[in-house]
C-alpha cells in the first residue's frame, strides 16, 4: 500500500483509468465514433496527469514502487492509443 500522498494519488489515477476503460468499452457499443472522440479528449488530460503523478510518486515512494510504475505504464499506453486514434485512424478514404 502506498504511504505517501503522491502514492495514494497514483492509486486514484489508476482507478480513474479503470473507470475510463470501462466507460470507453461501454460507449463503443453505443456510438463508436463518439467514444473515440471522447477518449481522445479525456486521455489528453488523464494521461499527462498520470505521467506527472506517477513520476512524483516514483521518486517519493521508498518501498512499494509497483503502483507508480503501473500508473506510468498505463498512462503511456493510453497516450499511445490516443495518438493512434488521433493520427492513425482512417475513415477508409
Amino acid at each position: 500500500m502506498a504511504k505517501t500522498v503522491s502514492g495514494k494519488l497514483s492509486i486514484l489515477i489508476l482507478a480513474v483509468f479503470l473507470i475510463q476503460l470501462v466507460w470507453f468499452i461501454n460507449m463503443m457499443s453505443v456510438n463508436g465514433l463518439g467514444a473515440i472522440v471522447q477518449f481522445i479528449q479525456v486521455t489528453a488530460i488523464t494521461g499527462i496527469l498520470g505521467v506527472i503523478v506517477g513520476g512524483i510518486s516514483l521518486k517519493k515512494e521508498s518501498e512499494n514502487k509497483s503502483v507508480p510504475i503501473l500508473t506510468i505504464s498505463i498512462s503511456l499506453l493510453f497516450i499511445g492509443i490516443m495518438f493512434l486514434f488521433l493520427f492513425g485512424y482512417s475513415f477508409g478514404g
